[in-house]
């Protein structure tokens, strides 16, 4: 009875040191605060209104599937303060939440734990990689220019990297984000590639070829 608990163990270890991709997945926040009261709606910083921001980095099987929760090991506190506070509060916002708010932590608390632990990575390198590759993808142009207005889906996905590449994210045909698949060595996330059918089917802004773009001014 011994033996299932030491290979579960085995298992968790195995997949937090090597897992197979990444889905990177990505915010639009005027559309996920949509007629929304939270805090960070109310008072957005105007990085949020023309560009995506993190909602995580995910280790992901090619086939179906990921690992989670591979470890134990508990948010370190200080991280925010390591990267810097107003970086991880541009780049990866909790909007639900004022920043004073003793409970602003606990976005990124949940993407560590359930996440970053299975990722083989610090938790500073975990927080560090997400946020780099935010700052080396720009928003594409065609996203930015369509804000206010609709636009064509096709010509999203192919403004980010193509249709293999991206699972877009919508709520009642509106932006509320993207997901986009990375190789990875040892953990670091290395170059875009084409996401495997399970991470694809989940894209959800499939009713029309429209988008539609919602701005944070007119929400």
């Amino acid at each position: 009875m011994r033996i299932l608990p030491a290979l579960l163990a085995l298992l968790s270890s195995a997949a937090a040191a090597t897992p197979t991709i990444y889905v990177y997945a990505l915010s639009w926040t005027p559309g996920f605060c949509y007629e929304q009261n939270y805090p960070g709606c109310k008072s957005p910083l105007s990085y949020w209104e023309t560009n995506f921001t993190i909602h995580g980095l995910w280790p992901q099987y090619i086939d179906t599937g990921y690992p989670s929760s591979c470890t134990s090991e508990p948010f370190d506190t200080s991280i925010p303060s390591q990267v810097g506070e107003t970086t991880m509060v541009q780049y990866w916002p909790d909007v639900q939440y004022s920043v004073d708010d003793p409970q602003y932590d606990s976005f990124w608390i949940h993407e560590w734990t359930k996440h970053g632990t299975c990722t083989g990575l610090s938790q500073l390198e975990y927080f560090d990689q997400a946020i780099q590759l935010t700052q080396s993808i720009p928003t594409p142009s065609i996203l930015v220019d369509s804000i206010g207005h609709n636009i064509s889906a096709p010509a999203l996905r192919s403004s980010m990297g193509g249709t293999n590449y991206v699972a877009l994210q919508c709520k009642n045909q509106r932006l509320v984000g993207a997901y986009t698949c990375w190789n990875q060595v040892d953990g670091f996330p290395t170059a875009q590639m084409v996401c495997p059918a399970s991470v694809l089917k989940e894209d959800t802004c499939m009713l029309s070829d429209e988008i539609i773009i919602t701005s944070l001014t007119t929400r």
